[in-house]
């Protein structure tokens, strides 16, 4: 059972806007761990809560969770709103240099917690730095051969999304590119069928740009979130602003200037189809 949570008592509440959503969120955790149900926090990183990520943490090994998943913010529907409040780059490093401390204590401790990220591929290239300089050569060999075979982001490869009328999209956050509706067409059909879209998506590596293109990890990251590219510039293939590695961490050098992120101004993009 995944509970999704936005921070410590009344950070979360506003965050909901709903007074006792925070004690609600708790009670719903003791609930399931009462009947053996295993449970997880869905926590998604702003500049407002990114402090309360210890407290968080702490949360989990008082109440026995056994999950914790850390979603990053992706620049779409809801969130495209809201990328103004998107951590920056140096909270997003804080938050994962945690995550991996409390991953690495746990398994030294014997106190697991099962620990998740999401929507940013750029973290599997920060654990492997981290491994590189904690780990020992054949554990570094091993852990980048499985990243490698996991192939970083896989929208329109192993991830898809069917919305409530039936349309199939590339991922949740896709909704503007439409692969075609399950109601006329069968699933098995339409993804693998000829769509232009999807084609490009399963390629490897794909036609990226900017640093996503320079990179020399996209065998581990697969060039991120495809639709923060696109919200950000129109181009699905251009660098993803939400990457907060150096030039240097990811092999590059002479890149230019990084794109800047600003805030939801109202302007909508063309639909992805047009840059097929």
């Amino acid at each position: 059972m995944g509970i999704s949570i936005d921070g410590i008592g009344k950070t979360n509440d506003w965050f909901r806007g709903v007074d006792g959503a925070f004690d609600d969120a708790v009670r719903g955790v003791r609930e399931c761990k009462k009947r053996g149900i295993k449970v997880g926090l869905r926590f998604t990183l702003t500049r407002d809560n990114a402090a309360q990520l210890p407290e968080l943490l702490q949360l989990c090994d008082d109440e026995g969770v056994d999950k914790f998943y850390l979603s990053h913010l992706v620049y779409a529907g809801r969130g495209d709103k809201n990328r103004g409040e998107d951590a920056v780059h140096a909270h997003t490093r804080a938050a994962l240099d945690m995550l991996i401390a409390r991953a690495w204590a746990g398994q030294k401790e014997k106190k697991p917690l099962d620990i998740v990220t999401g929507n940013n591929d750029a973290d599997a290239v920060y654990m492997l730095r981290w491994a590189e300089q904690h780990c020992d050569e054949a554990s570094l060999t091993h852990l980048r051969n499985h990243l490698e075979a996991w192939g970083g982001n896989s929208s329109g490869l192993g991830v898809a999304n069917i919305d409530t009328l039936g349309r199939v999209h590339p991922d949740t956050y896709w909704s503007d590119y439409t692969v075609g509706n399950v109601k006329t067409t069968p699933f098995s059909e339409l993804w693998t069928g000829g769509d232009p879209m999807l084609a490009q998506l399963r390629l490897r590596p794909r036609p990226l740009k900017g640093r996503c293109g320079a990179c020399a990890f996209k065998s581990v990251c697969g060039g991120n979130t495809r639709i923060r590219a696109l919200q950000v510039t129109g181009d699905p293939w251009a660098e993803d602003p939400a990457c907060y590695l150096n030039e240097s961490e990811i092999g590059i050098t002479g890149a230019g200037e990084r794109l800047e992120v600003t805030p939801f101004r109202g302007k909508k993009h063309d639909p992805i189809h047009r840059f097929t």
